[in-house]
């Protein structure tokens, strides 16, 4: 709904739910002015994910707590792909999450400690959301 615009009603029909299911599991994310008026996302979200955050010693699993972090692990591992592809500026977008922390972790940036988790094998991961199953 954020991202798109949607209306509850139609960001329910995409993911295959009643309204009611939708709004009761989003409940959090969602506001609305009073009752009978239209639901509409809220800016930021305090629903937390296990994700998968890369460290110095690998990717670990963490609590990511809010869609401010969300957002922000989401757009460092675009700049991380684009680091791992040779793409042109990689190492000038790794640099912008300098000092930037997500679920306790601070984002690495120093292309050479990259180069050697990737060496390593430590950058083969698929997804950064993770099951409740999942080992840290």
């Amino acid at each position: 709904m954020r991202r798109d615009g949607d209306s509850a009603s139609e960001a329910a029909r995409k993911e295959g739910l009643k309204l009611e299911t939708f709004v009761r599991h989003a409940r959090p994310a969602l506001r609305r002015s009073g009752p009978g008026k239209p639901w509409r996302a809220v800016p930021e979200d305090q629903i937390s994910a296990l994700m998968t955050v890369l460290t110095e010693k690998g990717p670990v699993t963490a609590v990511v707590t809010n869609s401010r972090e969300r957002r922000l692990l989401g757009q460092y591992d675009a700049a991380l792909r684009t680091f791992r592809a040779g793409g042109d500026g990689a190492e000038r977008a790794l640099k912008a999450f300098e000092g930037k922390t997500v679920g306790g972790y601070t984002l690495i940036t120093d292309a050479k400690l990259l180069i050697q988790l990737e060496e390593a094998g430590q950058l083969d991961f698929d997804t950064f959301y993770a099951s409740f199953g999942a080992r840290s």
